[in-house]
């Protein structure tokens, strides 16, 4: 064999080798001899960066990074009084084995995350608090689930403080203390026993890594502003001028006095003394969790005289003599009542003990009666109006709303309670019916118009007595107790208006009976 033979020979033994050699091994053997740009002749440990999913780079040092960003945020540490600033929630460092040779420097990064995400999102070790929302009626007797409240606190303990004292907001500090230390009096003749207090919505606590550019809630003043009001913002305030009163300055800003005295306690009752120049607060109170307060009462009432009427044909309606004046007497009356944020929304008659029976009171009234067409509208001929004015459910009731604005909105008439589903509803006074009828809102419900001008309403009845188009008399039975339509218990809402309801104004019932 010559010499160039040899040498051909060789280089072909060379190359079949390495054909070989690379299919049993074609990266290793693609880097080494065919030197592809960005790989290393071995492989390396390296960590891959996305933020939100995308890709960020390579780094050697998953601890480094972690350094920097934790070094570079010093405002966040200054701001919120930590040691130690973590990478953003959604920063996922994947560690990976690649040949790939490109490697960001941990400045580069820091400089991606920062340019991708104006807002950083890096972390501090803290608490997520997530108040659940829980299913509620709606006003068209569906329901709807409310929403969920999250909260960011660096001490949980901040939280655990605002939630007791947004609760004393409904409750007195003492009742609180003596209900959660089992310290309450016994009742002896009359008083109230709280059986039960609690939130009744699901509230659970998680330790986390919290974003810093989130609202983050350093002082107990600021929770239980949000906890009450529902928002951060500054609250409207007034300023006091000669004259006014917290019924009136209430009324006037659409709030309940109950809502004014929990937004300024410093005032006690709706008759204490304002002074010319002092600045209250107005705010309506939107809770972000519900504080159910079930209650044990047992109290005095005045059990109201009824109303008995004899009837004399040879007179015209509207006629009246009283007979016998009669009188009241007094009850003595158990009722379970449950409270939802301070609102009674619930009384069950439990018991009852008469302590003086009442005494009817007489009247004679003429029942001859004019000619009465109901017209299709409401401009017709009605039974003249008695003196008074009858109350339109038995004795041993609770007044558990009254007249006037709450949340924000007008309350247009009173709930009464405590007299038991299906019990009486009286017409408060001689009319026409002009409404008898069921809707989501209001249930089973009568509208009278009188004589005098005034309609009356009486809304959320278990059943109707009358028609539209009847004549009634005062204290006719018209109907029972229930709670039909939006309502939260059982009970009677009683409204007033001028013109028609919903379409002239309304007015506080109770001014009748002054």
């Amino acid at each position: 064999m010559d010499k160039k033979t040899f040498i051909l020979t060789v280089i072909a033994i060379f190359i079949s080798s390495a054909i070989l050699y690379i299919s049993a091994n074609p990266t290793t053997i693609s880097a080494k001899l065919l030197g592809i740009v960005g790989r290393e002749s071995e492989p390396r440990q390296l960590y891959h960066i996305y933020l939100g999913g995308k890709s960020l780079g390579l780094i050697e040092s998953k601890e480094e990074l972690e350094k920097y960003i934790d070094e570079v945020q010093v405002e966040i540490k200054e701001k919120y009084n930590v040691n130690k600033v973590y990478i953003p929630n959604d920063l996922d460092i994947v560690q990976e084995i690649t040949y790939n040779n490109k490697v960001s420097s941990i400045n580069e990064i820091y400089n991606k995350i920062v340019d991708y995400r104006e807002d950083e999102s890096f972390t501090i070790d803290g608490y997520k608090i997530t108040i659940n929302g829980y299913e509620k009626m709606t006003e068209d007797h569906g329901t709807q689930k409310t929403e969920d409240v999250v909260i960011y606190v660096l001490d949980k303990n901040l939280f655990k403080d605002s939630v007791e004292k947004t609760i004393k907001s409904f409750i007195s500090e003492e009742d609180y203390d003596n209900f959660f230390h089992d310290t309450q009096k016994e009742i002896t003749e009359t008083g109230t026993i709280i059986e039960d207090l609690y939130i009744q919505n699901n509230i659970t606590i998680t330790k986390t890594r919290i974003p810093a550019n989130a609202y983050i809630y350093l002082t107990e003043e600021d929770l239980c502003k949000y906890l009450l009001f529902g928002t951060t913002d500054e609250l409207t305030t007034y300023t006091v001028k000669e004259g006014d009163t917290i019924s009136d300055i209430a009324t006037n800003h659409k709030l309940s006095a109950d809502e004014f005295l929990i937004a300024n306690t410093t005032y006690k009752t709706s008759n204490d003394l304002l002074y010319p120049g002092e600045v209250v607060t107005l705010g309506v109170i939107e809770p972000r969790f519900d504080t159910i307060e079930e209650t044990h009462v047992v109290s005095k009432k005045v059990k109201t005289r009824e109303i008995v009427y004899e009837d004399d044909p040879t007179q015209y309606t509207g006629y009246e003599s009283v007979k016998e004046e009669g009188s009241d007497g007094l009850s003595l009356v158990t009722e379970k009542i449950k409270l939802v944020n301070g609102e009674i929304t619930s009384v069950v008659p439990d018991s009852e003990q008469v302590i003086t029976a009442p005494v009817n009171k007489v009247i004679v009234r003429g029942t001859r009666k004019y000619v009465v067409s109901s017209g299709g509208g409401y401009n017709v001929e009605v039974p003249v109006g008695i003196g008074s004015w009858v109350w339109p459910t038995n004795a041993g009731y609770t007044l558990s709303s009254g007249y006037g604005w709450r949340g924000g909105k007008l309350h247009a008439g009173m709930d009464i309670s405590g007299t038991g589903y299906g019990s009486p509803i009286k017409a408060a006074n001689n009319g026409i019916v002009v409404i008898s009828s069921y809707t989501g809102m209001n249930g089973h419900y009568i509208v009278i118009k009188h004589a005098n001008g005034y309609f009356t309403e009486y809304a959320h009845l278990s059943h109707r007595n009358v028609q539209k188009g009847q004549v009634v008399y005062a204290g006719d039975v018209i109907g029972g107790m229930g709670n039909t339509g939006y309502a939260w218990g059982v009970h009677l809402h009683y409204g007033l208006w001028t013109v028609a309801p919903y379409t002239g104004n309304s007015m506080n019932p109770m001014n009748l009976y002054r």
